[in-house]
């Protein structure tokens, strides 16, 4: 094999384009916790949209996606930082939103979805993850621990800045309607591929009481 591009999305992920010089095939070498799957194809190109797909779903888990929100978000709370809204919104959008993009992109990714289209569902799901996680800091404040199945003001004690401590409970209700809506609207411009069963998942997701 004659290897190329090999990229180290973290310390467990990797992907690898292999090209046979001496045969008609293209592979695309995906490496999980030392395991791995490997995806032959008859053309390049076809080789190189799987290979960037991999890449790019690799990257969810990575330092740009939900370790790198994670580890920012336990920073702030171990340093009692007050974060400004800029911060939070780039601790929101790499720890939940990296996560609802990651399984969505896989399974479109799975049923053949075009580059075009992955982005769109990428665009769909960071949408979902912002609202998921506002309604998280809302129920927070709002809800029971008998209702939400875990304790309650765990925020406020642990001084974590929030929307809602940034944006105040209605400016944080009505950013959940408008991004929920927008989302909601992208999976319905996606025309033939429809999916009542995703869209349900969607709303519950976003509007949950716990």
């Amino acid at each position: 094999f004659r290897y190329s591009n090999i990229i180290i999305v973290n310390r467990y992920y990797g992907v690898t384009k292999m090209l046979l010089p001496n045969a008609c095939s293209y592979k695309v070498k995906i490496h999980i916790n030392g395991n791995y799957t490997v995806g032959t194809y008859r053309e390049e190109e076809e080789a190189a949209i799987a290979y960037n797909k991999a890449v790019d779903l690799a990257k969810k888990s990575g330092i740009y996606g939900m370790v790198g929100g994670q580890t920012a978000d336990v920073e702030a709370t171990e340093k009692q930082e007050s974060l400004t809204p800029e911060k939070l919104d780039f601790i929101y959008r790499l720890k939940t939103g990296a996560l609802i993009e990651g399984a969505m992109m896989a399974g479109a990714a799975l049923a053949g979805a075009s580059s075009d289209e992955l982005i769109k569902i990428e665009e769909i799901a960071s949408k979902v993850g912002l609202a998921f996680q506002i309604q998280d800091d809302i129920l927070d404040v709002t809800s029971t621990a008998e209702v939400l199945g875990k304790p309650v003001f765990s925020d406020e004690r642990n001084q974590k800045t929030t929307y809602v401590t940034c944006r105040g409970i209605d400016e944080c209700r009505r950013l959940v309607e408008e991004v929920s809506k927008e989302a909601l609207q992208g999976l319905s411009a996606l025309g033939g591929h429809q999916n009542e069963f995703l869209r349900q998942l969607l709303i519950w997701l976003i509007s949950r009481e716990r």
